[in-house]
């Protein structure tokens, strides 16, 4: 996939995969009643202030999106490079 185009159904496909379970591999996320939560990798925070349910979203510095941009920002990465890493991390063709 690397160099080539990603397919739309791939993308999809990412796009609809559980985004929690993605954000917990790279970060630590717990529950608190019905949602979960986990301290931001994208500046310094001992006490959990982003919130993951279909997008992701930190309530410390506003940081928000989708499976993808969290990806593309943890990583450094574009959103093409991000899309094909979360393919490879996850087996989603």
């Amino acid at each position: 996939m690397a160099g080539g185009r990603i397919s739309k159904q791939t993308i999809e496909a990412i796009q609809s995969s559980d985004i929690v379970s993605i954000v917990n591999d790279y970060t630590q996320l717990e529950k608190r009643g019905n949602a979960w939560w986990g301290c931001c990798p994208f500046h310094h925070e001992r006490t959990p202030s982003m919130k993951v349910d279909q997008r992701y979203h930190c309530f410390g510095c506003s940081e928000d999106g989708d499976v993808i941009d969290f990806t593309a920002k943890l990583f450094g990465l574009d959103l093409k490079e991000a899309a094909e890493k979360l393919a490879a991390d996850f087996g989603i063709d």
